[in-house]
């Protein structure tokens, strides 16, 4: 099966599930969409030997190749990874979502259609190889996301965490779209896999910084780095499926996927390692050491999710310099970091998923997440106790258990930068030190989501709900998940050889690399790694036993928190928004062409002084006759006349013998068509004015105002100015093409008999395209209106 036909079931069954809304099918759109997970994982698993074989699934279709954008997609080994990801852990959450929604509180086709949407624009994401394809995939996983955290709308966190979010990650994708501009710029093509050959041409353009740091700033803000970790935490307010989807294994990897996927660009300069190294160990500091103080188990989740992006985001620092300069042992050194980073991607992306069911079910169950309610679950919950402790001991790097595995290879990687020539030892020591104390914490936070919910007693009486059984089918997707967890312990070898090493070899398109994978060891000897994770073990447990430390916490300013200084940040733009709109918008006609023309008059005025004034070759001014002159003369007198009257009748009849004496000039130039129209046009528009004034309000007139006067009189002149140098410039033939050549050869250039649909259709078919989405959104919009229907309880907002 092609990749796009991939893409076209998806939108087949999304299509089913939004047929079944209103219906009494609804109750099965859950099982409906599963289906597309279910195709999807198995599709992407039938193609693991493939790929490992060295080759790659394509797919393209030119699109707008004028501008080099295409439908191009590519599955080779780093979007077999993702997709399969996203495909496996989907499946989980789509079946674990059908027990966790009420089929009779919640809208399900609504909610699925959002969450294959969702599914279908991450997989965009991973396979496209085209870069404006990337980021059209991108930007939808945004609007995706801020549908599904908005989900409960009535609430009003929801709302604002949908907000946040969207603001946040939209402002990295721009800066990113603006980044893949400029490297299409340098290179001539918007291929991905082209534009990595050219890597060395992309690093010796001046604009290889600018395009870097901008793409940099859409990977930090859709992984949620420091400091644009403050949407995630807020994005919990989503139900706990999307939740699990979102952290786990789609949105919040998107931003280190594109860091390997542009690995070979980016990796050409060293200040970019330094950059991404300390910006990931900085996350991975504030992320776990605020998860430890959240009281709600989602809270502190969310915030580890933070910690563990910064984590893998430090490996991809140092593994960014792989291969750079050709294999050295160094090279090797940076290639094991990278390597270490895609392994703790897929422990992440399983553990973290069964973290967030095994907590989701505990809401479901008891009706709250409340770490001070809850307590001695595990006798009523065994199982859910027992799944949701093999995750957080994996998360905290316990042995036995996947995450042990991939924390050793972050700290074998932080311990060789000493052994490398762009860290010296002083820098080494730093960066060990941060991720060490960054590690004491994810221990802290992993061993309270064991003990505070399911060990001491239960508190029956503060919780909402009394849990009577065990969660039921919501333990089905969570417990298949969680046998990973030690089966990748056991043979992650396998995993490196099938799925890592492709994923490395086709980052690079360097066969080589296979030669070079990492050995995966549970035991490596007393080295400095197993000291630092006795270390850990040590004071970690410390830390629990011994809380009082806590009150650090307290003596933390909230004047200092990012997320206040959005707040305050959000609410001076609002006052600034406030006041400028109040500034333009007074309901005054004249300033608002006052504004029109005074930024046309600075685009004009600045593409002149740019382009500078052509010499001027030739000119033509037709001869005219008294009488054309009389009229001339006649026109512009009305016209000045116009701007100091203030009686509406009198200016639609001055207006009127403007349009009078034009068609009059038509004659005059023998072009009785247009004379005939004008004719037409000036007497409706002249009658239609005359009958509305009929239902216009008296409106206060303003006093003549010479300041007022003088804008009008200067804006005037300008326009006449630049319309006579538009007339000459157009007469010197040198500078642009005849319009007339394209109606002459419109049967070659466009295959069109009529050269109206020549215009429409091909000369102007991008603009058409727009007039039509355009005409598009705003049926949508009238659709909306005429259905809209206040629900059953809600306030109506027109009373």
């Amino acid at each position: 099966m092609a990749l796009v036909w991939l893409f076209f079931m998806i939108i087949v069954v999304m299509s089913i599930v939004l047929m079944t809304m209103n219906t009494k099918f609804s109750r099965f759109a859950g099982w409906l969409s599963l289906i597309a997970p279910l195709l999807s994982s198995i599709y992407f698993i039938s193609k693991i030997k493939y790929i490992y074989n060295g080759n790659s699934v394509t797919y393209f279709k030119e699109w707008i190749p004028i501008i080099d954008v295409n439908l191009d997609l590519r599955l080779d080994g780093l979007s077999l990874i993702f997709a399969l990801l996203i495909s496996l852990i989907g499946a989980g959450v789509f079946l674990y979502a059908i027990y966790y929604l009420s089929h009779e509180k919640d809208n399900l086709p609504r909610f699925y259609t959002y969450l294959l949407m969702f599914m279908l624009a991450m997989l965009g994401v991973v396979l496209s190889n085209n870069t404006i394809l990337l980021y059209t995939f991108w930007e939808l996983t945004s609007i995706s996301s801020f549908l599904l955290i908005s989900y409960w709308y009535q609430r009003e966190k929801s709302q604002e965490g949908a907000l946040k979010s969207f603001l946040i990650t939209v402002f990295g994708g721009m800066a990113m779209l603006v980044g893949l501009i400029l490297l299409y710029s340098i290179t001539g093509t918007n291929t991905i896999t082209e534009q990595v050959g050219m890597a060395d041409k992309i690093f010796e353009s001046p604009w290889f910084v600018l395009a870097v740091i901008l793409i940099l700033l859409g990977a930090f803000t859709k992984s949620a780095q420091f400091p644009f970790h403050i949407w995630l935490p807020d994005a919990m307010e989503a139900p706990t499926p999307v939740s699990a989807y979102l952290h786990s294994a789609t949105m919040v990897k998107a931003g280190l996927y594109l860091l390997l996927r542009f690995t070979p660009i980016i990796g050409q300069s060293e200040w970019v390692v330094y950059t991404v190294v300390t910006i990931g160990l900085i996350t991975l500091l504030v992320g776990s050491f605020f998860a430890v103080n959240k009281k709600d188990l989602k809270a502190m989740l969310a915030y580890s999710t933070i910690s563990q992006l910064g984590m893998i985001m430090t490996m991809i620092g140092l593994g960014l310099l792989a291969l750079n300069n050709g294999f050295k042992a160094d090279n090797e050194i940076f290639l094991a970091s990278l390597f270490a980073a895609i392994f703790h991607l897929i422990n992440h992306a399983i553990f973290k998923s069964v973290l967030f069911m095994g907590v989701g079910i505990i809401d479901h169950e008891t009706g709250t997440r409340d770490v001070n309610k809850l307590g001695g679950l595990r006798t009523i919950m065994p199982i859910t106790a027992v799944v949701m402790t093999i995750s957080a001991l994996s998360m905290a790097g316990i042995p036995l258990f996947n995450g042990f595995l991939s924390k050793e290879k972050f700290f074998t990687s932080l311990v060789e930068t000493g052994h490398t020539d762009i860290f010296n030892q002083t820098m080494s020591i730093v960066m060990i030190t941060a991720g060490f104390v960054g590690s004491i914490f994810t221990f802290v936070y992993c061993m309270k989501l064991i003990k505070e919910p399911f060990f001491g007693k239960i508190k029956q009486e503060q919780l909402p709900k009394v849990p009577r059984h065990d969660g039921g089918g919501l333990l089905i997707a969570p417990f298949i998940i969680v046998l990973f967890v030690p089966v990748i312990f056991f043979v992650p070898n396998v995993l490196g050889e099938y799925l890592i090493g492709p994923a490395l070899r086709d980052i690079f398109h360097d066969d080589q690399i296979m030669n070079h994978i990492p050995h995966i060891k549970a035991w490596h000897g007393f080295t400095v790694e197993l000291f630092l994770t006795i270390g850990i073990y040590i004071i970690g447990i410390l830390l629990v036993l011994l809380p009082k430390w806590n009150v650090i916490y307290s003596k933390i300013s909230k004047q200092f928190e990012i997320n206040t200084l959005y707040s305050q940040g959000m609410r001076l733009l609002d006052r600034v928004s406030t006041l400028l709109i109040q500034g333009i918008m007074n309901n005054k006609l004249n300033q608002y062409l006052h504004i029109i023309y005074v930024i046309f008059f600075v685009i004009i005025g600045y593409g002149i002084y740019q382009v500078g004034i052509y010499d001027i070759a030739y000119y033509h001014i037709t001869e005219a006759s008294t009488f054309e002159i009389i009229i001339l003369i006649n026109i512009v007198i009305t016209a000045t006349a116009l701007m100091f009257i203030r009686e509406r009748m009198t200016m639609t009849i001055l207006n009127g013998v403007i349009g009078y004496s034009i068609a009059v000039v038509f004659i005059f130039m023998k072009a009785p068509d247009l004379a005939l129209t004008q004719l037409v046009i000036e007497t409706i528009t002249t009658v239609l004015f005359l009958l509305v004034f009929y239902h216009l309000p008296n409106v206060q007139k303003d006093n003549p105002n010479v300041l007022s006067e003088f804008i009008k009189l200067a804006i005037s002149l300008l326009m006449a100015v630049f319309v006579v140098i538009f007339v000459i410039m157009m007469q010197q033939d040198s500078l642009f093409d005849k319009i007339s050549y394209y109606y002459a050869n419109a049967d070659e250039l466009a295959g069109v008999k009529n050269i109206v649909n020549g215009i429409l259709g091909d000369f102007r078919a991008l603009d058409t395209m727009l007039e039509g989405i355009v005409i598009l959104i705003a049926g949508l919009g009238i659709y909306t209106l005429v259905k809209f229907k206040i629900r059953k309880g809600e306030p109506n907002e027109r009373k």
